[in-house]
């Protein structure tokens, strides 16, 4: 099956849709970032040998181990071996695959530049694998360093501390306000009671998020509150608004009308804020009001971000600055991430050791120190 189509496509996505295709597969989650990078290198490399797809689909599928990337490659070879075209085909596995990926293709085939828009989205679909593991790994070692700090107080509470209590009430010394406080935590380890309120918070907040889940309401609530989050919460804005702007620049270059490449760039955006207003900015584009002044009105990115897409729509370079920006936000959320990396686990570290070991010394020696020198008469 070739990649040419004989008739301009006529739908929003880019398909010839003369008859109503079948209702779209339904089942599964979406194709990881690394998955979407596979199925489009293997679609681009065929397009360029001028391989049929479908027979190459097919047989790729057939080499594949079973999973979601094995069934989403079988069912494209089995819908473009029933006629369909490409962009059809991708749109049929919307629940999968992202919006954005049929009405790109649509585009590239219908200006001759299907290869140049797979070399595109193979590097977008790449960059974004690359957001999403600069942040885990500048959130993976503070989380790790958190956790053995609790691990190393659950560890001295429950089997340090009762040692100590044993001895002060052997020798009925008289005990600092701190210690006492120790000992007390100490028994409530013990006998689980102190887990207790940790589980009711913990199961609150997850019970809240799910909650705020729900609802587009909840979802930009719980968004705003991330964003405050000193270092982190900039991380997580950053790298959502860079991967928004640099795919809507894609779109724009590919001659996608403006108000299309809004809405499909809001949707596969993981931004609640964005998703939050993209019907409003659609309708306004559609009638005919420029996107930076839509921006503006709504407050749904930034002043930079509203400041520059104004400049490029005077300049006629709006493409080319809405990826300048997005290039902003990606050195901006790799700064964050590596300032988080390098600098908050040794932070952490020196806080949380300097804590425990205060709490120990003043809690635990320093009473045990008192006794040993007024056993051994240093008190006279």
């Amino acid at each position: 099956m070739s990649t040419d189509n004989p008739q301009p496509p006529t739908s929003p996505s880019g398909g010839d849709f003369t008859a109503k295709p079948p209702a779209p597969f339904t089942t599964g989650g979406p194709l990881s970032a690394e998955n979407l990078v596979t199925l489009n290198e293997e679609i681009a490399g065929m397009a360029r040998a001028g391989l049929p797809l479908d027979q190459g689909l097919a047989a790729l599928a057939r080499e594949m181990s079973s999973g979601r990337l094995q069934q989403v490659t079988q069912q494209l070879a089995d819908d473009l071996r029933a006629g369909h075209t490409l962009p059809q085909a991708i749109e049929r596995q919307k629940d999968r695959v992202p919006n954005y990926y049929a009405a790109l293709l649509a585009a590239g085939i219908r200006t001759g530049k299907i290869g140049e828009v797979l070399a595109t989205l193979t590097l977008y679909a790449r960059a974004m694998a690359e957001f999403r593991g600069n942040a885990l790994s500048a959130t993976l070692y503070p989380s790790v360093v958190l956790l053995i700090s609790f691990g190393i107080f659950a560890f001295m509470g429950i089997l340090i501390v009762p040692k100590f209590e044993q001895i002060f009430m052997d020798f009925k010394i008289k005990l600092p306000l701190i210690t006492e406080a120790l000992i007390l935590v100490s028994r409530y380890m013990v006998n689980g009671i102190l887990f207790v309120p940790i589980v009711v918070v913990v199961v609150s907040l997850v019970s809240v998020r799910f909650w705020l889940r729900s609802s587009a309401w909840g979802r930009g609530v719980w968004a705003r509150i991330v964003y405050a989050l000193p270092l982190v919460g900039t991380l997580i804005r950053s790298a959502r608004l860079a991967a928004f702007t640099d795919l809507l620049g894609i779109l724009v270059d590919q001659s996608i009308p403006l108000p299309e490449a809004w809405r499909l760039a809001a949707e596969a955006s993981s931004d609640p804020l964005l998703n939050e207003g993209a019907g409003k900015v659609e309708t306004e584009l559609r009638q005919g009001q420029a996107l930076g002044a839509v921006l503006r009105q709504q407050r749904l990115v930034p002043e930079l971000i509203v400041w520059m897409v104004q400049f490029g729509e005077r300049q006629g370079t709006l493409g080319p600055t809405l990826h300048h920006v997005a290039e902003f936000y990606r050195r901006q959320m790799g700064n964050r991430a590596t300032l988080i990396r390098i600098l908050l686990p040794p932070l952490l570290i020196i806080i949380l050791a300097g804590s425990i070991g205060a709490l120990f010394i003043f809690g635990m020696i320093a009473p045990l120190v008192a006794l040993l020198d007024a056993l051994s008469g240093g008190g006279k």
